[in-house]
């Protein structure tokens, strides 16, 4: 029996992010249907704008509520973007819930943690910074700075239009509380714990991203390369990063 891919989206994002990496995926595997994965949207974002949450545990709370309700007993890889893989590996590695039927995780560009005190409070103060932003200004005008980070430089003009155009409905206030109530400042680190984890762990990263290729390379972990692809591979690369998938269920 196949397992069931759980895709969780970054911020900003929501479940439709993933809908060309389906699409392919239709395309690459035999019988796979819309039982064969479940897209959730995060707290305050998409559908669940409503559901707000203050730290990383009600985080892994509201995971296990929604893969309990939706695909019950059955077994499941977790797939998860930027902020999505962290908390995908926060319900994995750190939180109290019960993962029992979790097959494997397979991150894209998410970051492992902070290793020391400075670090995380460097990166608390950044975060507050563009929450105070997010909460103030347009989204237009935050999401022209935020798309400029290096971490997005290698978005082409194209791509980085159509997620300020995609992004720019999103509530301001909202994405403000999630920076804060899931800042990299406050997430454990999982160097360690990845080392140890006795499920498989595989990291998909596009080539153009010398900083999370590097981490990942650091922690030797499983890296899968995506081609032609900077931090956001599913969205530069999506027949690649289906592949790759398609690659691992035939392994599993």
């Amino acid at each position: 029996m196949m397992p069931i891919l759980v895709f969780l989206h970054g911020l900003l994002g929501t479940k439709q992010d993933w809908q060309y990496i389906i699409e392919e995926l239709k395309k690459n595997l035999p019988h796979f249907s819309s039982q064969s994965y479940l897209c959730l949207d995060l707290p305050f974002h998409g559908e669940q704008t409503n559901y707000h949450i203050e730290d990383f545990e009600q985080s892994a709370q509201y995971l296990s509520r929604q893969i309990t309700a939706k695909i019950a007993d059955k077994p499941y890889i977790l797939v998860g973007y930027s902020l999505g893989g962290r908390l995908a590996l926060n319900y994995a590695l750190q939180s109290k819930y019960p993962q029992s039927k979790l097959v494997a995780l397979i991150l894209e560009g998410a970051n492992l943690g902070l290793e020391n005190e400075q670090q995380r409070l460097e990166r608390w103060q950044n975060d507050l910074a563009w929450a105070k932003r997010f909460s103030q200004e347009t989204m237009s005008k935050v999401l022209n700075d935020w798309y400029q980070q290096p971490v997005f430089a290698h978005l082409s003009a194209r791509e980085r239009k159509q997620l300020i155009s995609q992004r720019r409905h999103q509530s301001g206030q909202n994405i403000a509380k999630m920076l804060i109530a899931t800042s990299l400042a406050k997430q454990p680190s999982f160097h360690q714990k990845v080392r140890s984890f006795s499920l498989p762990i595989y990291y998909f990263c596009g080539e153009k991203d010398e900083k999370f290729k590097k981490m990942a390379q650091e922690n030797q972990l499983n890296l899968f390369l995506i081609e032609r692809a900077g931090h956001n591979a599913h969205l530069e690369n999506p027949i690649a990063f289906a592949n790759k998938i398609v690659e691992i269920i035939n392994r599993t």
